[in-house]
This record gives structure tokens, sequence and C-alpha cells, in this order.
């Protein structure tokens, strides 16, 4: 009877102490946080944050939680508290400069943008999407936003000149490999891009690029490249997708002589599936136009499609792989012309990680197949090219927007032809400047 009676007296209390255990704001914050209903998650964690004040998880969906609802005050001291132990946060960052815009501290949202723009381990897509932003803060500040990148590397060449990896067959004749030719040489790039911000919040922008990239080699001349672009595009972005239309007008020189002109029209968006989940598609169409005559009958017509995913894995990395279709064909025929006309496919793959504030390192790896159709007659065959391409490049933090890099990659292209089968490395160190 007495086991009973405390039985009785205890259980109440067994129920409540369980009940107690089991509520746990953290949790349930975090459950409506997920599910984006960011008005309770907010209300969750406000009741809590003191108490978690040095939780860098904790407090980046508390800013979140408290943008999404309007809160920007306390957004952007969650913010600021992420970013005094976490510099290397690429994603804090941009949550910051756009937490600024919406308390119209412009300035201090430009400079914020500008930070993440000058991160080389940002893809290209989220490049875009901060450029559009910086449009708007430029608007309202009644003017348009420009800025420029430049990076100058020296590099080492192990096969300047593509040459093949043994003796090859032709004409029915055996014919010694093409000798390969190692040299060095210094690249310099500079890009001037400027953005318009031409219609209200999620709207149009007008965007114009020019770019300069040339490459000097120390003894090798012939190979010597200059490559100038310009750009002038349309961009249109809402909540769940943005679009870019873009021509291209382009001149490259060989050797210090005139070589080739392009001109090309490529749409491209991207689709948010989540917050962290996107799709890609590229297209475009490009216009090859030779200017030597001894490149008579090499013009051509180029198609491109591509169809990409790309995956934010943390707030400092990122995953993306794209497959691509290229189509190109010769505007008019000459017999004596032929490796103009293939179909190929690639594949490639990205993974990039801002590892501390001041290191990154990027990773990219490339397949491709590609099908000449033209037949040889020395070679009795038509040409088939099968390659593989590896990069890794490490990047470091010299200050906010200059940084060093170092570089290497490897080339490994296996065609039907032997003449064209080749290996190559090369190896850069450089810097990078955004101003």
């Amino acid at each position: 009877m007495q086991n009973k009676l405390i039985f009785l007296f205890l259980f109440p209390l067994y129920i409540f102490a369980s009940e107690q255990k089991e509520h746990n704001p953290y949790k349930d914050g975090l459950v409506y946080y997920q599910e984006k209903n960011f008005q309770q998650s907010y209300e969750l964690f406000h009741a809590i944050y003191l108490k978690h004040l040095s939780d860098l998880e904790f407090n980046f969906r508390f800013g979140r939680s408290a943008y999404e609802t309007g809160h920007y005050e306390m957004a952007l001291a969650a913010f600021e508290r992420v970013e005094i132990v976490d510099t290397a946060n690429i994603r804090n960052k941009l949550e910051m400069a756009r937490t600024y815009y919406m308390l119209k501290m412009y300035e201090d949202a430009q400079i914020a943008f500008k930070d993440v723009l000058a991160n080389p381990n940002i893809p290209s897509n989220i490049r875009k999407n901060i450029e559009l932003s910086l449009s708007r803060v430029s608007k309202v500040q009644q003017k348009s936003f420009t800025y420029i990148t430049t990076f100058m590397n020296i590099l080492y060449d192990s096969n300047v000149n593509y040459g093949s990896l043994g003796d090859y067959q032709y004409g029915g004749s055996k014919l010694s490999k093409i000798d390969e030719r190692s040299d060095g040489a210094v690249e310099i790039y500079a890009n001037i891009n400027n953005i318009y911000d031409i219609g209200d919040k999620n709207g149009f922008a007008v965007k114009n690029g020019l770019s300069l990239f040339a490459k000097e080699y120390f003894t090798e001349e012939d190979y010597n490249t200059v490559y100038l672009s310009y750009t002038p595009s349309l961009l249109y972005r809402e909540t769940k997708y943005s679009t870019e239309l873009a021509l291209g007008i382009d001149l490259l020189t060989l050797g210090r002589e005139k070589y080739m002109n392009l001109f090309s029209i490529n749409p491209s968006m991207q689709y948010n599936h989540t917050i962290s989940f996107r799709s890609l598609l590229y297209m475009k169409y490009q216009l090859k136009k030779f200017l030597q005559d001894s490149q008579k009958g090499l013009d051509a017509n180029r198609f491109e499609i591509a169809y990409g995913i790309q995956k934010i894995l943390s707030p400092r990395s990122f995953i993306q792989s794209n497959l691509f279709f290229i189509n190109e064909n010769k505007d008019r025929d000459n017999e004596d012309n032929i490796y103009v006309d293939f179909n190929e496919y690639k594949l490639n793959l990205t993974y990039a990680n801002q590892l501390t504030s001041l290191y990154g390192i990027n990773l990219y790896g490339q397949m491709r197949a590609r099908d000449y159709k033209e037949y040889s007659q020395g070679f009795n065959s038509k040409r088939e090219d099968i390659g593989a391409l590896v990069n890794v490049n490490f990047t470091f933090s010299i200050m906010p927007t200059l940084s060093a890099n170092l570089k290497t990659s490897y080339e490994y292209v296996n065609s039907n032809q032997d003449r064209f089968s080749y290996e190559k490395y090369i190896i850069s160190a450089g810097i990078s400047k955004t101003f």
C-alpha cells in the first residue's frame, strides 16, 4: 500500500519531468528553420540566444530567421558574432551584406559585397548574383557599380607545341614524333565590369564587361597570345531563378598576328531548388572568323549546351558538375582542311573550399570525348580523341582584395591518330587583385 502511494505521488512528477526533457527550444526552432517557418524559428531562437552567443551555427540560423522576419538589427548582430570567429564563412559575409542593405547602410553593404566578390573560390553564378545585388546598392546611391579584376602569373609549360607522345604512321610511312617544346611564360589578365540596375527589386540590370588576356613565352614567341573580349549582357533575377543574355565580340592574336574574330550569343539560367542546391543551364552560339590566308576554309559555327548542378556543402565550400555537348562545323567546304567539324562531350567536376580566412583550395577535373567528321586519307581513319584534365589551385589571401595562388594542371589526350596524342603539365604562381 505504501509503495502504491509513493508511485501515485511520484508519477505526475515523472510525467512533468519527461515533458520538460522532451521540450527543447533549440531543436524545435531548428525544425521550423528547416521548414522555412522563420517566424516560429525566430521566436524560439530569440528566447534562448543569450545562452548561445558563442554557438556559430545557432547564430547564423538565428540571423537568417531574424532577417527573413524583418528584425534586421538583431540579424546583423548575429551575423557579426559569426564573422568575429569565422572570417572564412563566405555565406555569412553575404548575409551580412544583404542585411546592411536592408538597414540602408549602403557603403557597408558595398564593401561587404566586394569583399566576397574578391574571393577566387566563389562560383561564377554566385558572382553574378553578387553583381546584381551591387547594382541595386549603386542605384540607391545614384551611380553604377564598376569593379576591376587583375592577375599576373609566371608559369612553366611542359608541352607548348602539343608535341606527340610517340612515332606515328601517316600515308604508309612511319614519321618520327614531334618533340615537345617546353618553356616559361608570363600571363596577365585584366577585366572591367560595370553593372547598372534598370529595374525594381528582383528586376533587370545591364552589365558590360571588357577583358584583356596576354601570354608571353620566354622563347617560343610563335605561341604568344593576346585575347580581347567585350561582353554586354542583360541580367534578370527573381526569387527562384536568375537569367543572363550575353553577347560576345572577341579578337585573338597568335604570334603577334591577328588570328581570329569571334562573335557569340550566350543565354544562361540558374534555378534555385533549395537554398543550397541549384540547376544551371548554359547555351552558346559562336561564329569563328579566321583572319589569316593560311586558315581559309576554317571559319566555323560552334554550338554549345550544358546542364550543371551545384551543391553548397557548407558556408565556405561547394561542389559543381557540368555536362557539355559541343558541335562545330566549318562554313564552307575545303577538302584540304580537316579537323574542323566535330562533336564533343565533356563532363567536369569542381570542388572549392575556403579552408580558413587565409587559405583556400579549388580542385577541378574534366573528361572529354571528341569525334571528328572528316576522313583523313593519310591516317586512313576519322580522328577520335579522349582526354582528361586535372587542376589543383591553392590560394592565399594577403589582404581582403589581394591574393596569391599556386596552380598545377595535368592534361592527357589519347587519339586514334597517334600524332594527336599528347600530355602536358603546367605549373604557375601569381597574384590577383580586385579593385
